[in-house]
């Protein structure tokens, strides 16, 4: 009796385990997912939107997220000084105010805090020592690597972006967006163009008010 209880319990498990491994839903490369929500529309009385996301890469039930649209006209330090991620008010802000009113108590659980390597491909002066985030920007180099062609970096605002005047290319509707890489100079950041060029030197001081943000995220995807 002890044995055939023990064999039932075994298949039980057995079943349980393959019923949740069926229940998580990875998403592929380049799927498009909400998660999350924030005020995009610029109607703050119909209250905030769900965020879209690309899957930019998925680890096994992991999955790298970054935002469809530059969702908030942000600078990365208010004076212009020498400066990095790993100090920046941009990076303190959203893993702080950002994280906690995007997101519910349930979502957060689902995004993993991420070491973040940071480097400073210039040379000129240090990235400082590598973060570890739970939200951040990409790098110079994961935008070169998940976007190479120059096209596919153009990115557009939200209209709640919009209201707080980022800059807008006139034509396309295109707007300029930080990564999180030190730039040529010592008050330098780099960042997108509005034609999708990487602009490193001269165009993207850390107090620049008129870039752009996309989130990065890195999510478990049997909890979202």
């Amino acid at each position: 009796m002890k044995r055939l209880l023990s064999v039932c319990i075994i298949l039980l498990l057995c079943f349980s385990s393959q019923a949740l491994a069926a229940a998580i839903v990875i998403p592929e490369v380049g799927d498009c997912i909400t998660f999350g929500s924030y005020e995009q529309d610029n109607q703050i009385d119909n209250g905030k939107e769900p965020l879209e996301w690309i899957v930019l890469d998925v680890q096994n039930d992991q999955a790298m997220l970054l935002s469809k649209y530059c969702i908030d006209t942000v600078i990365f330090y208010p004076e212009r000084v020498a400066m990095y991620w790993g100090i920046s008010d941009l990076r303190t802000w959203m893993n702080g105010e950002f994280l906690q009113e995007t997101f519910t108590k349930d979502e957060q659980a689902c995004i993993l805090t991420t070491t973040i390597e940071n480097e400073n491909p210039h040379g000129m002066k240090g990235a400082g020592a590598d973060t570890l985030d739970q939200i951040y920007l990409l790098s110079k180099e994961e935008v070169l690597h998940f976007f190479p062609e120059m096209a596919d970096r153009v990115a557009y605002p939200t209209e709640y972006a919009k209201s707080k005047d980022c800059t807008v290319d006139p034509v396309t509707g295109s707007c300029r967006w930080w990564t999180r890489t030190t730039g040529a100079r010592k008050m330098d950041i780099c960042g997108m163009r509005l034609d999708g060029r990487i602009s490193s030197y001269g165009m993207q001081d850390v107090d620049w008010p008129t870039n752009t943000m996309r989130p990065v995220m890195w999510v478990q995807c049997g909890l979202i």
